[in-house]
């Protein structure tokens, strides 16, 4: 679902062509590379959560929650950030109209916003990570 979600954002917001790309550890790509020299986006899944389950006659339902993060790197060039995070609101809503309301092919549910907030500022880079999830459903056979 990744690369799904990054090629979305690739045709949605033409300024992200070479800029996007999927971590699986996005902690351990950071520590070993280092934060980008330029402004970046990576497409990152942040969990799943189980919501409502029930057990019909042979079958076991549940629906369930996955989300992931749009974490953007925006580099800095004032003291505070403050230049940076002004200058990255224009992208935020393009991230926001591209994955907002979109399905992905799923049969149940669309991509909601859950949150958007400051990650940080570190070695002349702000980041900001915006969360989406989007609802499924486990369907098993008990046997």
């Amino acid at each position: 679902m990744l690369d799904v979600i990054r090629d979305r954002l690739i045709a949605q917001i033409p300024s992200f062509a070479g800029r996007v790309e999927t971590a699986l550890d996005l902690t351990r790509l950071l520590k070993e590379r280092g934060l980008p020299a330029r402004s970046t986006t990576f497409v990152v899944p942040l969990g799943l959560q189980g919501l409502r389950a029930d057990a019909a006659t042979g079958l076991f339902m549940q629906t369930y929650s996955e989300t992931i993060g749009v974490l953007l790197v925006e580099r800095v060039y004032d003291q505070t950030g403050s230049r940076a995070l002004d200058d990255l609101r224009p992208t935020i809503q393009a991230v926001l109209q591209a994955l907002a309301g979109w399905s992905a092919g799923s049969d149940l549910g669309v991509f909601e916003l859950r949150r958007g907030e400051l990650a940080g500022i570190s070695n002349g880079a702000l980041l900001y990570m915006i969360e989406f999830s989007i609802n499924d459903q486990l369907r098993i056979a008990v046997q």
